[in-house]
């Protein structure tokens, strides 16, 4: 099978309970490693961050899997920041510039108890 160089996939689920009991002062030092400070102030904005921190999560790692199907090169979930446009779609922002000649779209969707992600990239003209 030939492999398309120039269009990669990526897809995760996480389980919204592993998010709950996380704390903004007490898991400092985790949620800091994985999310900017706009990820944060967005998901703590809400009565309940959980879904919001386990669709964001879900969504790093759907990037990361779609990048490295295509680069196969890894990247820092930090330097991944899945932000609402205007209208409320999400968009991905890359902070990386080994990454700057990839398109990334995103599709976020959470319920009660699953956050899911799907991510695809292309390489720009």
């Amino acid at each position: 099978m030939k492999r398309i160089k120039d269009f990669g996939i990526g897809t995760d689920i996480e389980d919204i309970r592993r998010f709950r009991k996380l704390d903004l002062i007490k898991n400092s030092p985790f949620l800091n490693k994985i999310f900017t400070k706009n990820e944060l102030d967005y998901c703590f904005s809400k009565k309940k961050a959980a879904p919001h921190l386990a669709v964001k999560y879900a969504g790093k790692e759907a990037v990361v899997k779609a990048i490295s199907s295509i680069r196969n090169q890894m990247i820092n979930y930090k330097d991944i920041e899945i932000l609402n446009n205007n209208a409320g779609v999400p968009i991905v922002k890359i902070k990386d510039n080994r990454f700057k000649n990839l398109q990334i779209n995103i599709s976020l969707s959470h319920c009660r108890g699953q956050a899911i992600a799907f991510a695809f990239t292309i390489k720009k003209n």
